[in-house]
């Protein structure tokens, strides 16, 4: 189970500048770094990433326990986690910060005026190709370059009431050191999907049976089987989490990458759509921080 994913000084770090559609069914965030108040918020921000992979390593881990407890420290002299994920090429450790920005972006932004989005785990467990990669690591000193991301939802995160899921907030992260076109397009169009409930509700439960000995975990393990025989009753929302280290050189004539009053064309999801933008200066040097990678 994650712990709220509360970064206090999140409003300061990152302003955000509101726009919105005519008919609000659309809102854009730009939120801009201030980039005096960001050595605040690094040592928080990386334990906060940190944490969000302590499934993972419990996951690489169990195969050699039999009594393995996920919040015990690991006391074997061969880890397969080892190395996990600072190994990892730069280019994936952004698309799994993308991935746990969004979580971060929707348990502080207040997204769809709701206050009470909850990402109750993140699915870094299931990226078999990458742990691939770190066993070969293991074995034979040689790691690979850019590891291909795994399939399923980006990130989830859900309003419950008294046990019974109510909403569903559908994340698709990006995260560059540059602006892409393209990757803003497949964002676009990878939230448009038409499916109302998350494909990744066996993988979330199967997670947090890892975790039944924590009350909420059960909790969220009900709603989320309860989300499965009935959603189609559930309102999904859809949110675009883009991640940028370019800024537009002219902010006279433009502000922001994309579209501030409409969504953006290659969204056909037809839903309510929220788009945040987080323009923050030398990703690269960010995330190989959080990630304790030497550049």
């Amino acid at each position: 189970m994650l712990p709220k994913l509360n970064l206090s000084s999140l409003p300061l770090w990152l302003e955000n500048d509101v726009s919105s559609s005519e008919n609000g069914r659309y809102k854009h965030n730009l939120l801009r770094e201030n980039p005096e108040v960001r050595p605040t918020v690094l040592e928080d921000l990386k334990t906060l990433v940190q944490k969000s992979h302590d499934d993972a390593r419990y996951r690489l881990r169990s195969f050699l326990e039999d009594n393995l407890d996920p919040l015990d420290e690991w006391k074997d002299e061969i880890d397969p986690a080892e190395g996990y994920p600072h190994f990892f090429d730069l280019t994936t450790l952004k698309g799994y910060f993308g991935e746990f920005f969004s979580g971060l972006i929707a348990e502080n932004l207040t997204l769809f005026d709701e206050a009470h989005w909850k990402v109750p785990v993140f699915s870094f467990r299931w990226h078999d190709t990458a742990f691939d990669q770190l066993e070969m690591m293991r074995q034979t000193g040689n790691m690979k370059g850019a590891i291909f991301g795994r399939t399923g939802d980006d990130c989830v995160a859900f309003v419950m009431e008294k046990g019974i899921i109510k909403k569903i907030l559908f994340l698709e992260a990006k995260c560059s050191a540059a602006y892409d076109m393209g990757m803003i397009n497949d964002a676009h169009v990878k939230i448009s999907t038409k499916n109302l409930a998350p494909l990744e509700i066996r993988r979330l439960i199967e997670i947090l049976q890892d975790y039944e000995s924590n009350p909420d975990a059960g909790v969220w393990i009900q709603a989320l089987r309860g989300l499965y025989r009935e959603y189609k009753n559930v309102d999904r929302y859809d949110c675009v989490s883009y991640i940028c280290g370019q800024f537009p050189k002219r902010p006279t004539e433009r502000v922001c990458w994309m579209p501030r009053f409409e969504p953006h064309p290659s969204y056909k999801g037809e839903r309510m759509l929220e788009v945040a933008e987080i323009h923050i200066n030398d990703v690269n040097k960010l995330v190989s921080f959080v990630y304790g990678k030497e550049e």
